[in-house]
């Protein structure tokens, strides 16, 4: 029974889409308000600076005045920011240079010029231009509504009064929908285009990812599965497309897989009808001339001819064992009876099969095994059926008064290796990776001529990774192969 996974409130569609309304319309609140904030500074500067905006021309009438008395200008806008609380006083050269200033509260020059063009636009301006600001030249980066007048000529004045403003104004009356109309159109507006975006993510994070699932499963009905899953988030529309993705995968994988097994039954097929072939031709033209031609053979002759059929008998019988053991492989019949056995009595008995071959292919055998038993706990029948595959193969393809080393050496208390060595004609390293494949023959076996299915060494792996280990191969050509696995070493276990 396949457990369902439950996704996390905080990873569902509807959490992010319920947090994502939510901070939405909290922007918006908090745009509104701004957006009304500024409006009304606005409109405060506004009336600030239209209430006092004939101030400076007041200050420069009276500096003007014969009657005045100013000694000191220092002093005199000192005495003169009483009268304006809030406000901070300052005389301007034509250039910009700031003269003099004074406030009611005690302030310091940061910057000793302002703009004349902003002053200059000021005094040609009207009510409608406002507000206009200066920056404040006792602060940093901050923008005041004021008031200016020249002093003198007003087209070739010798100074300006500057008063910048930072309160004051008049109350102003307006009707109800001039003061909350504009927040209500505000608001319906803000609230069209908040929706509109809900429905864009709706879409992108719902629909559209529900029609990409729905299109992908429609055109793999279709027979089509070029159409890709690529949704990759944790949502639960994501974990529907992770799991059909999946399923579409599996599915290739197993049609895949099933095409390839049919091919394989075709070569199979194929190639046992080829391998069988051979051994039947040779039997039955053998067997013609002993039944036709008996009385005339000498025994010589005839001894020969019972080898020969002999001979092909065990080839057929070796391919057919062949083919039985790739078929219980494939269908994943095949199991191992593992139990405790001496390595090295398994391969000297092994070596004794072979001793004939060995003695007639002019071939030696070099054993490095040591004097201590080393025993393993695998299948010893599965493990024979390996060492004879190897040697065998060494034997083919070596060469007349070649050498064969075989190693068994114990690794880290836990492990035996096994290595066979030969001097034959090598493995090219465009066929070490393929060797293992079922069918395969290296061009070196076919030029040799050697007999041979190429499932032997496929069926050795597989024998191998039911024992958990694997056959690895070195190999150059023209020097030799060299073949080693490793097993796990028997530990008795001790009772008390």
């Amino acid at each position: 029974m396949v457990q369902i996974s439950h996704i996390p409130l905080y990873r569902t569609l509807t959490f992010k889409v319920s947090i994502a309304l939510i901070a939405f319309f909290i922007l918006n609140g908090v745009l509104l308000v701004l957006w009304n904030q500024a409006d009304i500074m606005n409109d405060l500067e506004i009336d600030i600076q239209t209430a006092y905006r004939t101030t400076a021309l007041e200050i420069t009438e009276e500096i003007e005045n014969p009657e005045t008395d100013i000694n000191d200008m220092s002093v005199f806008f000192d005495s003169l920011s009483q009268y304006y609380p809030g406000m901070e006083l300052f005389l301007v050269a034509p250039d910009g240079e700031i003269q003099e200033h004074g406030s009611y509260v005690p302030s310091q020059l940061i910057n000793s010029h302002v703009s004349i063009d902003v002053i200059d636009s000021f005094i040609q301006a009207d009510t409608s231009d406002y507000p206009i600001e200066i920056a404040i030249p006792t602060a940093t980066d901050l923008d005041f509504v004021f008031s200016a007048a020249a002093l003198g000529s007003p087209t070739d004045p010798y100074a300006y009064v500057l008063v910048t403003m930072v309160e004051g104004g008049e109350d102003v009356v307006v009707s109800w929908w001039e003061e909350y109309g504009v927040i209500l159109t505000r608001t319906i507006l803000f609230s069209i285009i908040i929706a509109g975006f809900a429905g864009i993510i709706f879409w992108y994070f719902l629909t559209r990812r529900v029609q990409n699932v729905a299109q992908a499963v429609q055109n793999y009905r279709a027979g089509d599965s070029r159409f890709v899953l690529n949704d990759e988030a944790s949502d639960e529309i994501g974990h529907v497309a992770m799991h059909v993705g999946d399923m579409m995968e599996r599915i290739d994988a197993m049609f895949g897989e099933l095409g390839r097994k049919e091919k394989m039954r075709t070569e199979l097929l194929a190639s046992v009808s080829h391998e069988l072939q051979t051994p039947l031709t040779v039997m039955q033209g053998n067997i013609e001339t002993l039944v036709e031609h008996r009385e005339k053979m000498s025994e010589a002759d005839l001894s020969m001819k019972l080898s020969a059929v002999y001979s092909q008998v065990r080839h057929m019988s070796a391919l057919i064992d062949d083919m039985f053991d790739v078929a219980i492989l494939e269908t994943g019949q095949m199991r191992i009876n593992a139990e405790p056995f001496p390595m090295v009595e398994l391969v000297e008995d092994v070596l004794q099969s072979y001793a004939l071959l060995l003695e007639q292919s002019k071939i030696t055998v070099e054993r490095d095994f040591p004097e201590s038993i080393q025993t393993v706990n695998a299948d010893p029948l599965r493990i024979r059926q390996v060492i004879r595959n190897l040697l065998s193969n060494a034997i083919k393809f070596s060469s007349p008064g070649g050498s064969i080393r075989i190693t068994t050496e114990v690794k880290s208390n836990e492990i035996l290796s096994f290595r066979i060595e030969d001097t034959g004609v090598g493995i090219a390293e465009d066929d070490i990776g393929k060797i293992f494949e079922s069918f395969y023959r290296s061009k070196q076996q076919l030029e040799k001529t050697v007999k041979g299915t190429g499932l032997g060494l496929h069926i050795c792996q597989h024998i191998l990774k039911l024992h958990n280990s694997t056959l690895e191969v070195k190999s150059r050509l023209d020097i030799g192969s060299t073949f080693s696995f490793d097993l796990k070493l028997y530990k008795e276990v001790v009772t008390i």
